[in-house]
């Protein structure tokens, strides 16, 4: 019998946690001031750094955690099997918690608008723009894994073609030419840093991104023995990961404008850009490849453990993720009312959210049928 990859179950959750703080520090990084739902006068630039750093490498890295993963799936179940998972677990919660999600949003922003003073400057483009973009919101992941689970699904049916690609795919020569030249061009009409990928039709960018980081980790999956090989050589990845992150904090446009943020709203949510800053784009593009990296082969090297704290975690971060950013916006908006360092403000708000969010998970879904639907039946360990 195979023996279960607890690194990949450990950094799926870690992913997914990291998001609730990336969120929270969103409110108090001014970078973020004109973009943001819940955007705090206190703020400090230390949230800047943290924000745009771990936004460079989550959620790729979740994505080639979830290719390895449907790899792995497609090997033990089959290709039916497979596709039949994805969509109850990916899709369907997907449909499920988007239109809750939505009106808690519009409730607390329409709540929140008569409790915060001063109102985050987001607010005005609501009263601005009248009909504004659709955006799948933090959900978006959901979205695009269910395009990409299709896509690799319809691989997998023409056996030798599927196997040939993951092959090619964990080669020294793709991960470090091919894979970056990619994500480069794919990215190369798009804003720096890189938007999320949350409208309702496909965004291609997003398949070059998080479609190529799927089919890496799927096949990581197929030739697995290959990551001992490759970590020998993390040390040079992370100098390889800061020296590119230092450059892109370095040539990193300017913070949007409010009369940016309008246009773009207006626009259907895209940024016009007046031109590419070349080097912002392949310093983004060499940091988001290292640092995916360095987060894996770390992973594979220190998380590799079975407990009974990060297994359970691992079942709750689902739950978690899912509900954390209405969570969010409902703690912070009064607490722009209150004069507390930004640090103090995030600490509170990342804490009651995980408070909340597993006392949730404890009492209403890990034993019940909302389980179930998110995580499968639990097995007995």
């Amino acid at each position: 019998m195979q023996p279960r990859f607890h690194y990949i179950d450990n950094l799926r959750s870690l992913a997914l946690l990291l998001g609730i703080v990336f969120h929270a520090a969103l409110a108090y990084g001014p970078y973020f001031s004109n973009i943001w739902f819940v955007a705090d006068p206190n703020s400090h630039v230390g949230f800047n750094y943290f924000a745009l750093w771990s936004h460079l490498f989550r959620m790729p890295l979740f994505f080639l955690i979830a290719g390895f993963c449907a790899a792995l799936l497609i090997e033990k179940r089959g290709s039916k099997a497979f596709i039949s998972n994805r969509l109850k677990r990916v899709l369907v919660p997907f449909m499920v918690f988007l239109p809750i999600t939505f009106a808690l949003i519009f409730h607390v922003i329409t709540w929140g608008e008569k409790i915060a003073h001063p109102l985050p400057p987001l607010f005005n483009v609501f009263k601005v723009v009248k009909n504004p973009p659709i955006s799948t919101m933090h959900l978006w992941f959901l979205w695009n894994l269910t395009q990409l689970c299709l896509l690799v699904w319809l691989l997998s049916l023409y056996k030798q073609a599927y196997r040939k690609v993951l092959s090619i795919v964990v080669r020294p020569l793709f991960l470090g030419i091919v894979l970056p030249i990619i994500i480069f061009v794919a990215m190369f009409n798009l804003m720096v840093p890189f938007p999320a990928a949350d409208k309702l039709y496909p965004e291609l960018w997003s398949y070059g991104l998080y479609g190529s980081m799927f089919l890496v980790g799927a096949g990581f999956y197929h030739h697995h023995e290959l990551l001992a090989g490759y970590l020998k050589r993390i040390n040079i990845l992370f100098l390889l990961a800061v020296a590119s992150t230092i450059a892109y904090f370095a040539v990193l446009p300017a913070a949007l404008t409010i009369e940016q943020v309008i246009e773009a709203a207006n626009a259907g949510g895209v940024v016009k850009l007046e031109s590419i800053n070349i080097v912002a784009l392949a310093s983004q593009t060499i940091a988001i490849v290292t640092w995916t990296g360095v987060a894996l082969l770390a992973g594979f090297k220190w998380l590799n453990q079975r407990n009974e704290f990060s297994i359970y975690m691992s079942n709750a971060s689902y739950w978690l993720y899912l509900i954390h950013v209405p969570l969010l916006m409902y703690i912070q908006l009064p607490m722009i009312n209150i004069n507390l360092p930004a640090s103090i403000k995030l600490i509170i708000s990342v804490s009651i959210t995980v408070i909340i969010g597993v006392a949730s998970y404890h009492l209403l879904v890990r034993n019940t049928l909302i389980g179930v639907f998110l995580n499968g039946k639990r097995q007995k360990n």
